[in-house]
């Protein structure tokens, strides 16, 4: 990092995202909140139509009923998260000096994901419905990654975002995968073979747990390869002196940590709802890919 860029950093943290925000970004993050309660207002009978079927997909469908949902608790659910994760990606780029590719991936994946997750959604085949927000909300969780790692090195010269990213990125997908695992042993799954159920909860079990094991294999030795790269321990003593920074990058990264608790819940059967964990770590990995391969191979280095 050159001498520019440390003395932009070492500005207070309050200053600098005034100064950079742009009333227009609110209204940007404002468009899903108004789209979703905007259709949480249409007729019940007018959101029904709005679902996605599986055995009768639609391009429509395929687009709306991501925004559709039939009670508050699933709406504010999905609203609470949104708010949470996208307005922390939103506040760690725009301090890192990344509010332009920010709001560039931001509003793609607005557009683009609600009809990818549901199409991704027919990958495999069984009877039943899909919306809600959840699947989106994870789309932003995993640019929450990238934000994080980029909001690090450059506020805290912490290491290189291309590398922290991945690592923060498979240790989202290590809790990820502990929690499916927890949510296959509590509650057996069984598929339709020639029109006969049959179990495949042991199959899946040993599957996420051998999955399980590459993660935990793969977070240690990508940490140890940048510790190993890095003054590591120094830095983050000079990081934890930057008030403001170090609390909001302590910040995002619990919250970074929590999230796949409350989306990929222990019990994946809340009453007559069923949380979607496929389109969750389908969302997820979705996002990441698509922020970090615009860091990495896009306008990465443009200023707002």
């Amino acid at each position: 990092m050159d001498d520019d860029s440390r003395s932009r950093s070492a500005d207070p943290l309050g200053r600098t995202i005034r100064e950079r925000a742009a009333p227009a970004d609110l209204l940007l993050l404002s468009i899903a909140p108004a789209v979703l309660l905007a259709v949480y207002a249409l007729p019940t009978a007018t959101r029904e139509a709005l679902v996605f079927e599986y055995a009768a997909p639609t391009v429509r469908t395929a687009v709306a009923s991501p925004f559709v949902h039939f009670r508050w608790s699933h709406l504010l659910f999905n609203l609470g998260g949104y708010v949470l994760v996208a307005g922390t990606a939103y506040v760690l780029s725009v301090a890192a000096d990344r509010r332009r590719e920010f709001v560039i991936v931001f509003a793609s994946l607005l557009l683009a994901s609600p009809p990818l997750l549901s199409a991704l959604n027919l990958t495999i085949v069984r009877r039943g419905v899909a919306y809600g927000f959840s699947g989106v909300v994870m789309v932003y969780y995993g640019t929450l990654a990238i934000a994080i790692a980029v909001h690090a090195q450059q506020r805290l010269d912490v290491s290189d975002a291309r590398s922290v990213a991945p690592l923060l990125f498979f240790l989202g997908l290590l809790v990820v995968t502990t929690q499916t695992l927890r949510a296959v042993l509590g509650r057996p799954v069984t598929v339709a073979v020639e029109g006969v159920p049959t179990s495949v909860t042991w199959v899946l079990v040993a599957t996420l747990a051998e999955l399980l094991v590459l993660l935990a294999l793969v977070v240690t030795l990508y940490a140890l390869s940048i510790a190993d790269g890095d003054p590591i321990g120094r830095q983050l003593r000079a990081a934890v002196e930057r008030s403001g920074d170090a609390e909001l990058a302590v910040s995002a990264l619990l919250l970074f940590l929590a999230v796949p608790f409350a989306t990929f819940p222990p019990d994946p059967v809340s009453g007559t709802r069923v949380f979607n964990l496929y389109v969750h770590a389908v969302g997820y990995a979705l996002g990441f890919i698509a922020a970090y391969l615009y860091h990495v191979l896009g306008r990465s280095g443009d200023r707002s």
